[in-house]
């Protein structure tokens, strides 16, 4: 049952993108940033895990919130297409942000005192908590933060892409 949520938790982002990852051949450097060299601490225990998946929700969900603040305009020249589908967009986005809250909560069991562990009851409460988030603790989470944002945003970019490609 460990290796299974330690799967599960890896493979976060992965599951949400697996159509584009196996679409875009290009998209491979994506799959080799998941294992999560990047992260400052062991990941010996499944609390560890825990912290490490909460930490990659919060950052996957800055990403996506920062992504509501573009206008149609904007989504056009981020995702490099001629026109966007917001209905399709809006429907990705919902189904993201339904996934993260899963996540979090499931590594949010018995996190007392642990970092990144504010209760989270729902959507709203996630996206506040990823508005604040800086993962700025210290200057090992600092770089992990910076290096996992862009990851989250090239995974949120491919994501965002099919919804406007293949509606």
């Amino acid at each position: 049952m460990h290796w299974l949520r330690m799967a599960a938790i890896l493979l976060l982002g992965l599951s949400t993108c697996r159509l584009t990852m196996a679409s875009d051949v290009g998209n491979a450097w994506v799959l080799d940033r998941l294992d999560r060299t990047d992260w400052p601490e062991a990941l010996i225990s499944q609390a560890s895990m825990d912290t490490a998946s909460r930490g990659e929700v919060l950052m996957f969900a800055k990403a996506l919130l920062a992504s509501e603040a573009l206008d149609e305009e904007g989504l056009e020249q981020r995702l490099g297409v001629p026109h966007v589908q917001l209905k399709s967009i809006r429907h990705v986005r919902d189904g993201l942000w339904e996934g993260l809250l899963r996540t979090y909560r499931n590594a949010s069991q018995n996190c007392d005192e642990q970092l990144f562990c504010p209760c989270v009851r729902s959507v709203a409460d996630l996206r506040q908590l990823a508005a604040a988030f800086t993962g700025d603790i210290s200057p090992a989470h600092a770089l992990w933060a910076s290096k996992s944002q862009g990851v989250h945003e090239q995974m949120l970019n491919e994501q965002l892409r099919m919804a406007v490609l293949r509606p």
